[in-house]
């Protein structure tokens, strides 16, 4: 069955756009099927079949110059867009628009084959025509690129034609002063160079703007290289790039202007007091920490954590990669920017307003390791060649060995929904899940070794606070598997406590010396442990346990699959399988938990002394199971453990007799009477 995905390609293509498929949840052309990035678009139907059918959730990318067309990216999701400024200085035609995942306009115009475009048109507006647009339904960090109208595309305006001042390309001369020098985001630029889009207007202004902010020419060439198109070598690149560096040098861009950026921030524009004094206040603090090179994204925040993060190599790796060296900010992070401050003429540094503006600088640029993690899981491997191990993974490496046909079906559907979920506490933070595997094994015997490596050092936790404690709150910050240790309770108290913590969404507590109360969604889920064979001591509410018999674990062969287990996790969620059991599953899981009810020595004595009666009052089975002229033993505290055995027993409440000496007492019936009657009845 064709995806929605597959089919609005498939749309697209027989209006004559050439289009191409594209990572899923994300901007970069697929690694796996588009050889060449977005130069590999076609309209041929046959093809956008077979690429669609490999990768049913890639995204769409639509070829702009190759189909004819130009985008107008304004991204008035930002304060500074000067969308509404460009509108007012130009009449901008109705034509086709798509809002993007992040909430940006994508104004679609056709162009002709010469016309020519620059690379912006205003603050936070692009012009992208060499290059590539997602297109509807595409999805990016979960937000989906959706039609605004269905209207017409209108030919693009001469207006839009016309070069802004800082728009470079063959033909232009390199003119650069110390503000878009200062400003310019080069790793973007590059990075766009690097997919095609613009690659000689954008390589030659990050390049004036490294040689003005003195850097070498082996420093250029290195992250230049990496910008080398398909069809050019790595040779070629260096041979422009050197011409585009010396030309750079000889115009004198790199004197003065590195001294001038570091050490005098006016070209910031920053607010100072009558005397000229930059002053300490939290937007002059903020826009250092945004525009100014040498504290540009080096405080991030990282969503799954919910921490402020330091990132130590932001000039060599990308934020979407998965090693970059990130740390959580330290004390000394503020008295290093505070110097930083004093020597460029903020005298006076107040700390409270230096880490409100770390907070703040870190909000604006976010990163999510774990979403990343299992994104390139997914792109790593084909859902046909990881999805079956789903099922076994608890039979291949916990050593589970189901005993019965009916067991083995339990134990696939755990296998699939205890990964499944963990998933979706990372997709989606705060979606409910509420089932506990309770692994179960003797000790030494690798189980919480096991959890471990499946989740990964960083995000497992296995020394949860009392869980009617705030600490226990706050533990679970940045935890995607938290381990009960050695599960066995022996109070109800203690089973309701932890019956009521595991079903919990979000954490509400007001953080250790924080002002106001926090309401963070979870991320984690919960394994338990247990060397014991009966630990449940409650006979409701066992559902939420799914207790599995582990033997020889397979440690290493676990680690070496983990990647091909979350790849197909992630994908078994994408396609929105419940992680939940259902049906009959959950009726084999509750007959599984009740195995493993902790037994009460009066349970043999009700089978044997009441097995042949089909109901009974507590005081009656008392009386039937010890001795009649017992009844002044009949504590209130005996009757409840009466009525918990009959439970236990396979006895069921049913009301209240109404007559003779029991009136009113509450009445059990014997299922094992009732279900051996009708076993035997012929119907």
């Amino acid at each position: 069955m064709a995806s929605d995905l597959m089919n609005a390609a498939i749309e697209y293509a027989r209006r004559g756009w050439k289009v191409f498929p594209v990572k899923q949840n994300a901007k970069i052309p697929h690694p796996k099927l588009s050889e060449g990035g977005y130069k590999c678009a076609t309209n041929d139907v046959g093809m956008i079949k077979l690429w669609w059918t490999s990768d049913p959730y890639a995204n769409i990318g639509l070829s702009l110059a190759a189909s004819g067309l130009v985008c107008l990216d304004a991204d008035t999701y930002k304060q500074e867009c000067s969308f509404d400024e460009l509108s007012q200085q130009h009449e901008v035609p109705i034509t086709l628009c798509q809002r993007s995942a992040r909430g940006g306009l994508h104004l679609i115009f056709g162009c002709l084959p010469g016309d020519k475009f620059p690379g912006q048109i205003g603050t936070s507006i692009d012009i992208k025509h060499n290059g590539y647009i997602l297109l509807s339904p595409s999805l990016f960090k979960g937000n989906e690129y959706a039609w605004e109208n269905e209207e017409e595309i209108a030919p693009a305006p001469q207006w839009l034609k016309v070069k802004s001042a800082d728009t470079l390309n063959e033909n232009d001369t390199l003119v650069i002063d110390d503000t878009w020098a200062g400003k310019l985001d080069v790793e973007l630029a590059l990075r766009r160079a690097s997919f095609g889009e613009s690659w000689h207007n954008n390589v030659l202004r990050s390049v004036g703007a490294m040689v003005a902010r003195g850097l070498q020419d082996d420093e250029i060439h290195a992250k230049t290289d990496l910008t080398t198109q398909p069809d050019y070598s790595v040779n070629q690149t260096q041979k422009e790039v050197q011409a585009m560096i010396d030309g750079a040098r000889r115009k004198g861009f790199d004197i003065g202007l590195v001294h001038k950026m570091n050490n005098n921030l006016d070209y910031l524009d920053p607010i100072k007091d009558r005397q000229g004094n930059l002053i300490c206040n939290h937007l002059n603090i903020t826009k250092i920490l945004i525009e100014h090179e040498d504290w540009s994204g080096v405080f991030v925040f990282n969503e799954f954590t919910q921490t402020e993060q330091v990132i130590e190599t932001r000039h060599s790796k990308s934020l979407s990669a998965l090693d970059f060296s990130a740390r959580p900010v330290e004390d000394g992070d503020y008295t290093r920017l505070s110097i930083w401050l004093n020597a460029r003429g903020m005298v006076s540094v107040q700390k409270h307003i230096v880490v409100d503006a770390v907070k703040h600088a870190a909000g604006l640029r976010t990163i999510n390791p774990l979403q990343d993690y299992l994104n390139d899981c997914v792109a790593k491997y084909h859902l046909d060649d990881v999805n079956p191990m789903l099922d076994t993974w608890m039979i291949d490496f916990l050593g589970v060995k189901p005993a019965t046909e009916e067991e083995a079906v339990y134990i696939k559907a755990v296998s699939r929904m205890s990964l499944i979920q963990a998933v979706a506490r990372v997709r989606n933070p705060g979606c409910k899940v509420d089932s506990v595997v309770i692994l179960e094994g003797h000790q030494g015997t690798g189980k919480s070794s096991a959890i471990r490596a499946l989740f990964g050092e960083d995000y497992f936790g296995d020394q949860l606070p009392p869980m009617s404690s705030k600490d226990a709150s706050s533990y679970l910050k940045g935890k995607w598997c938290v381990e009960l240790a050695e599960l066995e309770y022996k109070r109800k108290a203690e089973v309701e406590t932890i019956k009521a913590f595991i079903t919990r969404t979000h954490e509400n507590y007001r953080p250790a010396f924080g002002r106001e109360e926090v309401n963070i969604p979870r991320t984690n889920v919960f394994f338990g442990t247990t060397n014991a064979t009966e630990y449940l001591v409650d006979e409701t509410g066992n559902r939420r346990f799914l207790p599995v018999s582990t033997n020889e674990i397979d440690l290493i062969g676990l680690t070496r699959s983990r990647d091909q287990l979350w790849a197909a996790a992630a994908m078994a969620y994408d396609a929105k399988e419940p992680y939940w059991l259902i049906d009959e599953v959950a009726l084999i899981a509750a007959r599984q938990a009740g195995d493993r009810l902790e037994q009460d020595p009066w349970v043999e004595i009700v089978l044997d002394k009441l097995g042949h009666l089909s109901e009974v009052s507590i005081k009656e089975a008392y009386e039937l199971c010890f001795s009649p002229n017992d009844t002044e033993g009949l504590t209130q505290m005996k009757a409840r453990r009466m009525s918990k055995v009959l439970v236990l027993a396979n006895w069921v409440k049913d009301g209240k007799f109404n007559v003779g000496n029991r009136r009113n007492q509450i009445r059990f019936v014997n299922q094992s009477e009732l279900t051996e009657c009708l076993d035997t009845y012929e119907f």
